[in-house]
C-alpha cells in the first residue's frame, strides 16, 4: 500500500505544479482595441429631425460627466440629449445651473463622437436653448421644433482636433477658436431698426424680421456678429420702444440663433 500511496502523492504534487504554471504562463489579455474615428459621425438627423452642426469641443477622456441647464432665462425648455445615438437625457425639463440636469456617460471612441440637442418644446422664449458641460467645458447648444443642434466631441490626442470637423476652422494651425451669432426677431416690432451692442466688440443693427430661425451667414435683416472668440458676452439691444440686455456664450464653430422676444 506504501508504494501505491507515494505515487498518488507524486501525482497530485505533478498535477499542482502542472496547474500553477499553466495558469503563471497565460497570456495576459489583449486590452480592447478602441476605435478612433478620424471624421465627424453625426448622423443627417436624429428622431425623425435633420441635425445642424453648431461646433466641435475637444476633450481628454471618453469618460464624462455631463451637465446641462437653461441657457439665460429658465422658460420651461424641454430636452433630450443623445450622444452617439443613444437617448442619454430623455425629456427632461431644464432648470438654472445651479440645478442641472447630471449623467455620466462615456462615449466610447477616440477622436470624433458627437452630441445632439432635440427639442420637445420652444419654452416660453424661443429657440429651445441648453448649456452643456462636458467634464467642465461649457458650450451651448440650440434646437427647435424642425431641427435639432448637433456638436462633435473631439476625445484628443489621437491624431484629430477640431480643425478635422466640418467646415474647418476650429482649433487648427494654432488659430484662436471662434464662432458665430446672430441676433433676430421673428416679428415687426414697428419701432425701426434694433441696434445691439454687444460689449467689448461693437454694434451692428436689425433692420427685418424672419419666420424661422436664420442662418449666422444671413445678412439680409439680422445683427451678425461673426468670428468672436469663445467666451461669454453682455449685449444690450434697443430701439424707439423696446430694449433688451443680457448674456451669451459663443461655442468653438457655432452658430448661435439669439431671438429678441
Amino acid at each position: 500500500m506504501k508504494p501505491l500511496k507515494n505515487v498518488f502523492l507524486f501525482m497530485l504534487f505533478a498535477f499542482v505544479f502542472y496547474s500553477c504554471e499553466t495558469e503563471e504562463n497565460s497570456p495576459e489579455p489583449e486590452p480592447e482595441e478602441i476605435q478612433v474615428n478620424q471624421i465627424s459621425i453625426i448622423p443627417s438627423s436624429n428622431l425623425g429631425r435633420p441635425n445642424t452642426n453648431l461646433g466641435c469641443i475637444e476633450i481628454s477622456s471618453r469618460i464624462t460627466n455631463i451637465e446641462v441647464w437653461d441657457h439665460q432665462t429658465i422658460d420651461g425648455d424641454i430636452i433630450s440629449i443623445i450622444a452617439n445615438g443613444q437617448t442619454i437625457i430623455d425629456q427632461q425639463t431644464l432648470n438654472g445651473p445651479s440645478n442641472p440636469i447630471s449623467t455620466s456617460y462615456d462615449f466610447g471612441f477616440n477622436g470624433f463622437n458627437y452630441l445632439t440637442l432635440y427639442a420637445h418644446n420652444l419654452g416660453d422664449i424661443p429657440p429651445n436653448t441648453a448649456t452643456i458641460a462636458i467634464n467642465g467645458v461649457e458650450f451651448v447648444l440650440e434646437a427647435n421644433l424642425d431641427a435639432n443642434g448637433s456638436i462633435d466631441v473631439i476625445i484628443s490626442g489621437y491624431g484629430v482636433d477640431c480643425g478635422d470637423a466640418q467646415g474647418g476652422g476650429g482649433s487648427g494651425g494654432g488659430a484662436s477658436p471662434t464662432g458665430d451669432i446672430i441676433f433676430w426677431t421673428g416679428q415687426d416690432f414697428g419701432c425701426g431698426p434694433i441696434t445691439v451692442f454687444v460689449e467689448s466688440v461693437g454694434t451692428n443693427s436689425i433692420t427685418g424680421f424672419f419666420s424661422s430661425p436664420p442662418n449666422c451667414s444671413d445678412t439680409g435683416a439680422g445683427g451678425n456678429f461673426n468670428n468672436l472668440p469663445v467666451g461669454t458676452y453682455n449685449f444690450t439691444a434697443s430701439c424707439s420702444s423696446f430694449t433688451w440686455s443680457g448674456s451669451f456664450s459663443i461655442t468653438e464653430n457655432g452658430c448661435l440663433r439669439f431671438q429678441l422676444t
